[in-house]
């Protein structure tokens, strides 16, 4: 494709009067992500530093964080509008960053209890900071502009992942892996900076934006009750946050036994982190805006849970570093870069308080429950199951990476089944809410 070609796509997709809110929107999720991917990397040291047999502890605090947070933010967003509630948010996480690097200046990095609240804190801000803004897209854009632009929007969040990830590989060795959290600060203030400027253009929506959502603090954790969509969308995430819990333990293994030095784990994973964003950038751009115009919606969330059905295929045929590398790489391009812009997409037709409410309850609790569940019960009950087969058959090969690589092959078909039906549950939802309207 010939860059005048490109050039005409792009102004294909954008209409008069939306280049204005669609920069601010990229710059506001690319100032977000740069921040996050420069604190990942430094989240995934100190996690294989624990051990990979730890996840499960991490991930339960992570959990248990998010039931505590959950009422508490659903009384912020009852409270106030979201001209005041998103920088609030915002805000509070950028002293929480702040707090956290004067405390490890303080206490240095080798004390374990302060290495754990790290790895909790992030698990839990990235799926927070993600879904208020996912949320905040699907309120000021419409669905038709959503299959335009979302594609666009969510490419500003990997050139973000790609920019975090060599600012972090480039300045480990310079200044440290603590100060890192200094530039990770400034890049969460520009972003707050930058949702002052899309709530302009939200504010000329026909609804009310300066008037709170109203309802109860717990009304996302009740509205999963209420809709069969809803219920298999919790669903959908649920398989999504195994599969990807497979693969990140895998990693884990495998990281642990070929990269002994701290930095440099901390490079590797800066590295993954930047190859998967720049197929992420690929996907968002090109393939997924194309495929949200053709195609149903039940077709496209089909696309990657086929991908892992191939990529656990192959690894268990080759179970080798550069597999689960390429592996883990593909699962989280096609997660957020396939799987995500369409899943958002589905929001831009449902009520704000399933956007706002619902949606930060399935991206945090929800997301994170399905956490707890891969390493505190599947990742254990393949362990333990690996162990038996070797016991009783004395044949190595039944390792704990083969019994995962099965697992992951099987639960792709079952995810498979699930995103097919949430697409089909959705074309019938929003078909009967274009009747009524």
């Amino acid at each position: 494709m010939s860059e005048n070609k490109i050039i005409a796509y792009f102004k294909s997709q954008v209409k008069t009067g939306e280049w204005k809110p669609l920069i601010w929107s990229f710059l506001y999720f690319y100032f977000l992500l740069t921040g996050y991917f420069i604190l990942r990397p430094i989240r995934e040291v100190m996690g294989v530093t624990a051990g990979p047999e730890n996840y499960d502890l991490l991930f339960s605090a992570t959990f248990i964080v998010m039931l505590l947070i959950q009422p508490i933010y659903g009384k912020i967003v009852s409270s106030y509008s979201r001209k005041q509630f998103i920088p609030l948010i915002y805000g509070f996480f950028a002293i929480c960053i702040l707090t956290l690097w004067a405390i490890f200046k303080n206490f240095g990095t080798d004390n374990v209890m302060l290495a754990r609240i790290f790895f909790v804190f992030v698990s839990v801000y990235n799926v927070f900071v993600v879904s208020v803004f996912w949320s905040f897209m699907s309120d000021v854009y419409n669905k038709k502009q959503g299959k335009r632009l979302f594609g666009v929007i969510a490419a500003g969040g990997s050139t973000g992942g790609i920019t975090g990830g060599l600012i972090t590989a480039a300045l480990v060795h310079r200044i440290g892996t603590i100060n890192l959290l200094l530039v990770s600060f400034a890049f969460l203030l520009l972003c707050i900076f930058a949702v002052y400027k899309v709530r302009e253009f939200a504010n000329e929506s026909t609804e009310n934006k300066e008037a709170p959502i109203g309802g109860s603090p717990i009304e996302g954790m009740k509205l999963i009750f209420s809709s069969k969509l809803l219920q298999q969308i919790a669903l959908m995430t649920v398989m999504s946050v195994l599969i990807g819990g497979i693969f990140y333990t895998l990693q884990g293994y495998f990281v642990k036994e070929y990269f002994p030095q701290r930095a440099t784990r901390t490079a590797v994973f800066a590295n993954i982190n930047t190859v998967t964003n720049m197929f992420t950038l690929f996907f968002q751009l090109i393939l997924t805006p194309f495929f949200l115009q053709k195609f149903k919606i039940h077709k496209i969330l089909g696309i990657y849970p086929v991908m892992m059905i191939f990529a656990f295929a192959l690894f268990g045929f080759f179970p080798v570093l550069n597999v689960v590398l390429g592996g883990i790489i593909m699962q989280r391009s096609g997660a957020y870069g396939i799987m995500k812009p369409p899943t958002d997409w589905l929001f831009t037709g449902l009520s704000k308080n399933i956007k706002y409410k619902f949606k930060n309850f399935l991206d945090t609790v929800i997301y994170r429950a399905g956490d707890v569940f891969t390493q505190l019960f599947f990742v254990n009950s393949a362990v333990w199951f690996s162990g038996f087969l070797i016991k009783q058959t004395g044949n190595q090969a039944y390792n704990i990476k083969l019994i995962l690589a099965i697992s992951g092959f099987i639960f792709s078909i079952i995810w498979l089944i699930n995103a097919i039906k949430v697409g089909r549950l959705a074309n019938e939802t929003f078909k009967h809410s274009e009747q009524i309207e």
